[in-house]
């Protein structure tokens, strides 16, 4: 076990809506088994670190209060909608001890295997990685990474390489897998607790965008203020990476995460999932 860090997983679930745009889940998985998929490749991807995992119950059904008593997790249920349910996971964040870590989770990412591995050696190498030799003719290695506050944010979208979208951004490698600079998260990404406290006004001014349907408008506005990145980010606080490929997808047939046979893992957590039901 990983005595570095401890990481406190806080899974946000809900299965009474299928999809807020109605569009169907990829592989036309319904939202009860696509919950059950995605907290299972979660858990697996911890294995052999320090970990907690807070699930966040919305509405949830008995079948899936069910499914989560099979594993160790602490359960708070509760009847939120998606703007009361993240701000009660800033609640639950905000008891968290400042050195330790904080994945915030929505139900619909689906994890390979080594996720939570591959994070954590980057952030056991992150201290050589962000010590970049400036250059006055680089404008990005004059952005002192080492001041700002980490978020990575584990799924590669798709979009981010449509010509519209194209930035320039620093990329770096650990012992094994390359890192993107990103601007943009959802309401999934994993930081230090110090990072949510610190940043926390903004959070909760987010939550209140966060009305049914209205995520984006939530995770936009964390995204500009933290991550805005004029100059690479040279006047922000935060810095957010994205692993390269994707260590995650968000299962919507938009955005998942290319370069991963994702239909070979569903097959696989689908298997898993019914022996453990059994």
């Amino acid at each position: 076990m990983n005595s570095e860090r401890k990481y406190n997983i806080i899974f946000r679930a809900c299965d009474i809506v299928n999809a807020v745009n109605k569009n169907p889940r990829p592989f036309n998985l319904e939202k009860a088994q696509l919950i059950k998929l995605c907290f299972l490749s979660l858990v697996e991807s911890l294995k052999d670190l320090d970990f907690k995992i807070i699930v966040l119950g919305d509405k949830l059904s008995e079948e899936m209060i069910a499914f989560f008593n099979r594993f160790e997790v602490e359960l708070h249920l509760g009847n939120y909608g998606n703007a009361a349910s993240f701000r009660e996971t800033l609640k639950i964040a905000s008891t968290i001890p400042d050195d330790e870590w904080i994945y915030f989770c929505e139900d619909d990412y689906l994890h390979v295997p080594h996720a939570f591995r591959i994070i954590d050696h980057f952030l056991n190498e992150r201290n050589s990685l962000f010590n970049q030799k400036k250059k006055l003719d680089n404008l990005s290695t004059l952005v002192n990474l080492k001041d700002k506050d980490l978020f990575i944010f584990p799924p590669d979208y798709p979009d981010r390489y449509k010509p519209r979208y194209l930035k320039h951004s620093l990329i770096l490698v650990s012992s094994d897998c390359h890192w993107r600079q990103v601007t943009n998260t959802t309401l999934t990404f994993l930081t230090k607790s110090s990072a949510i406290k610190k940043h926390f006004s903004l959070f909760k001014k987010s939550s209140v965008k966060a009305e049914e349907g209205t995520l984006g408008n939530a995770d936009r506005l964390i995204s500009r203020k933290l991550f805005g990145r004029f100059g690479f980010g040279f006047w922000t606080s935060s810095v957010c990476f994205s692993p390269l490929p994707g260590l995650s997808t968000h299962m919507h047939r938009d955005t998942m995460t290319p370069l991963v046979n994702w239909e070979k893992l569903i097959r696989d957590y689908i298997s898993k999932v019914a022996a453990l039901e059994k």
